[in-house]
């Protein structure tokens, strides 16, 4: 038996080597799973983050198209621009260019003319924005011109039809990028890329070599996003390419991604030391305890890889994992990478439905609390309003006082509706539009005593800055579900209400009513005839005479405008007249009546003139005086014989200008009358600012000067008033022989209405004249 003891004791000295050297296989195995498990974990995070990034990328491209597009979209609207466009103005089109390229900070600016031909710098850059412009609809596109890689933006330039379009070009370089690694929450590297030919890519900056990976990852993106590991020269990467929209097919530029595998990795390197340096202190005490090293390490491993692949799948995940060790400072790790993840995931979704400035709930937020609060109250009982509130004027306070002063001001405003409804939810819509939601019970004249407060409160200043602001506000109120039972139809409808407080004075709240829609709905359909009518070229001009008293002959003719629908027919002035000045849509409409005016009396008797009234809004432009030099030029109409008609309301928004204004047309030769004279509160101080060459007496007092003694002291003043001032006096709606005699009598010098003629169409003005020589002779 002696014999069997040494190898007894030797086999069990190889079965306890053989143990401890599974042990420590198992061990090492598990040291070498949870470094690659590590890695993976590194890997899957760098990955959100870099497709994140990409994310906030879009976002930022985004962004700057519109702020581009919006740049264009000025200077295309500008009238005097769309005027220098319209008449080939080389000159001003160059200096309204190298305008926009200073003020909006781009590259090149250019003006595509219908025909194809490019006006602005001569460069080779040209030639790509008129491609650009043939495009059907694109609004902005990338291009590459000599290994540079631009960004273009387009916007129509109507005068009033499509004459060209305004082409913006901006290089996309490497302070672009430089944007966007700033925006990162990780150091990533993005470089912009261009086709070489051949599917050869390289950058624009010369930073990255043609590579071969890279154009294989390029011409996958064209599929769909991709996200890859590349072997660079510069070292390991991850990888995202976002392909640049161009102007054919296949793009041609591109935004290659990058984040250094090196630096996604390294938070993790002291995690991968401490667990090799458990492994070698394991391995010395493998033989006592590797079974329950063994189990100490799997259970915290599994946990980690679950709560890895929670957060893979995008849900909230914590490593409950307990311990001062490696595993646990592993853990540890994990989670706050997690809560960080999370804790952004978090600031994006409040930036996405948040206003920045003010802070309160954005047009978004509002629209799905809407929803929810109608979902509850079409469940139970209860009831929704929602208040539209706008500040009145706030534009002026803009232009006076600035807009961080207007900024200011805004987030007083938030702060005082917060205040008053704390029960409610207040948001802001955009701009000075705020909207207030009151849900569940709450008294019936709940919206009305909230609306009172808020007048109440504002009527106090409110401190913006250095300044104290008095505002008003207008309110529009629609109840659910009687006014709607869908979101959108009730902000509609408070939005209509909101509209009516304005027409009503601003200041007031107004609740919504049946007839405020089919009114909206009306206007709406008359704005769409309007436009309509202005690209078919449904507008004519009669002409009502204006008889000269001392002359006692025809002394001219006021235009009038008349609209022929083709399927209502004559539509009266006072049906869409309104509708085109808050539109916008009376500036195309007036140019086209000075124009078919001037175009009509070039062929009257010399000393005939015509009148053309001139709204406040078409006044205003910027481009008027053009417009009224282009219509005598294009014409051959003497400037003494046209006659610009305006109101008192020409002046709201300041003298200044207005009077400048008038004194350059007056410098070009024309007549300059003052039209509805008396009706104002201001008409006397205007006469003083400006020696207008005819004063028009409105139709109120003529139609009351046989009957009322007050109405014929008033005309008997004007009248006497004009003659010292040596301006001409013609009084409108003359409609019987006892007003034409008693106008005589007074002293004025010209007179119009029915009583003499109702507006005629052009085509019988050399009839009416050769009849009137006729009696003459």
């Amino acid at each position: 038996m002696r014999w069997r003891y040494p190898a007894f004791r030797h086999l069990r000295t190889k079965l306890a080597v053989l143990y401890a050297a599974l042990f420590a296989v198992a061990l090492i195995m598990l040291a070498i799973v949870a470094q690659a498990m590590i890695r993976t974990y590194a890997a899957d995070s760098v990955r959100a983050e870099l497709a994140t990034s990409g994310s906030v990328y879009d976002r930022l491209w985004a962004l700057k198209a519109q702020s581009l597009t919006a740049s264009a979209d000025v200077l295309a609207h500008d009238f005097g621009f769309r005027a220098a466009v319209a008449s080939g103005d080389a000159p001003t089109i160059a200096s309204a260019l190298a305008n926009i390229r200073d003020r909006a900070g781009v590259e090149a600016a250019y003006v595509v003319v219908e025909d194809g031909s490019v006006l602005g710098r001569r460069d080779p850059l040209a030639g790509a924005a008129r491609k650009f412009a043939a495009l059907d609809e694109r609004r902005d596109a990338v291009v590459v011109v000599r290994n540079q890689v631009y960004r273009l933006v387009r916007s129509p330039i109507m005068a009033p039809m499509q004459v060209g379009w305004v082409v913006l070009a901006i290089r996309v370089d490497a302070a672009e990028m430089r944007a966007l690694e700033r925006l990162s929450a990780i150091p990533l590297v993005a470089t912009v890329m261009y086709d070489r030919g051949g599917g050869r890519w390289a950058s624009s900056d010369g930073s990255i070599a043609s590579d071969r990976s890279i154009d294989a990852l390029i011409h996958q993106s064209r599929h769909g996003r991709t996200l890859e590991t590349l072997d660079l020269p510069e070292g390991r990467a991850f990888a995202l390419v976002k392909p640049l929209a161009g102007i054919e097919v296949l793009p041609h530029a591109a935004i290659l991604i990058r984040y250094p595998y090196d630096a996604a990795l390294a938070p993790f390197v002291p995690l991968q030391i401490g667990v090799g340096g458990a492994g070698l202190l394991g391995l010395a005490l493998v033989i006592v305890g590797s079974r329950r090293l063994a189990a100490g390490i799997a259970r915290p491993i599994a946990a980690l890889d679950a709560a890895a692949r929670s957060l893979e799948e995008g849900s909230r995940a914590t490593a409950m994992v307990e311990g001062e060790d490696e595993i646990g400072r592993l853990a540890a790790s994990f989670n706050r990478m997690s809560a960080g993840i999370v804790e952004r995931e978090h600031r994006i979704t409040h930036l996405a439905f948040h206003d920045t400035l003010t802070g309160l709930p954005n047009r978004a937020f509002f629209r799905q609390a809407l929803d929810q609060a109608l979902a509850a109250v079409l469940r139970a009982d209860g009831a929704v309003a929602v208040l539209c509130l706008d500040l009145d004027r706030f534009k002026v306070i803009n232009d006076t006082l600035g807009h961080p002063v207007g900024d200011t001001l805004l987030v007083g405003v938030g702060d005082i509706l917060s205040r008053l409804a704390p029960d409610a939810l207040v948001s802001r819509l955009g701009g000075d539009e705020f909207a207030i939601i009151l849900s569940g019970r709450f008294d019936a004249d709940r919206p009305r005593a909230l609306a009172q407060a808020i007048f109440d409160t504002l009527r106090d200043p409110v401190v913006a800055g250095e300044h104290l602001v008095v505002t008003t506000a207008s309110i529009g109120i629609a109840i659910g579900v009687t006014d709607g039972d869908n979101a959108d139809q009730l902000l509609k409808n408070a939005d209509l209400a909101l509209y009516r407080a304005k027409q009503d004075g601003r200041g007031v709240f107004r609740f919504f009513e049946p007839a405020l829609d089919a009114a909206a709905r009306k206007r709406r359909q008359v704005e769409l005839d309007l436009r309509e009518a202005i690209r078919c070229g449904q507008f004519v001009l009669n002409f009502q005479p204006v008889f000269d008293l001392k002359a006692d002959r025809i002394g001219g003719f006021e235009a009038l405008m008349r609209w022929e629908h083709p399927l209502r027919g004559l539509v009266q002035p006072n049906d869409f007249i309104s509708i085109a000045e808050e539109t916008g849509l009376i500036i195309a409409m007036g140019e086209w009546a000075l124009h078919e005016a001037c175009h009509q009396a070039a062929s009257w008797p010399g000393h005939i003139r015509v009148a053309v009234n001139v709204s406040p809004l078409q006044f205003r432009n910027s481009g008027f005086q053009a417009i009224v030099l282009q219509a005598l030029a294009r014409s051959g109409l003497d400037p003494g014989r046209l006659e610009i008609e305006i109101t008192e309301s020409v002046f709201l928004e300041g003298e200044g200008p207005v009077v400048d204004l008038l004194h350059k047309l007056r410098a070009m030769g024309i007549r300059v009358a003052l039209d509805d004279f008396g009706t104002g509160y201001s008409s006397l101080s205007y006469l003083r600012s400006f020696p207008f060459d005819k004063i028009k007496i409105d139709r109120s007092f003529i139609s009351a000067i046989n009957d009322d003694p007050s109405a014929a002291a008033i005309v008997r003043a004007i009248v006497d008033l004009a003659n010292a001032l040596h301006m001409e006096t013609t009084a409108e709606g003359v409609e019987d022989t006892e007003q034409l005699a008693c106008l005589r009598g007074e002293g004025c010098g010209n007179i119009q209405g029915y009583l003499f003629s109702r507006p005629i169409d052009g085509s019988r003005i050399a009839a009416m004249l050769a009849v009137e020589t006729a009696i003459a002779a």
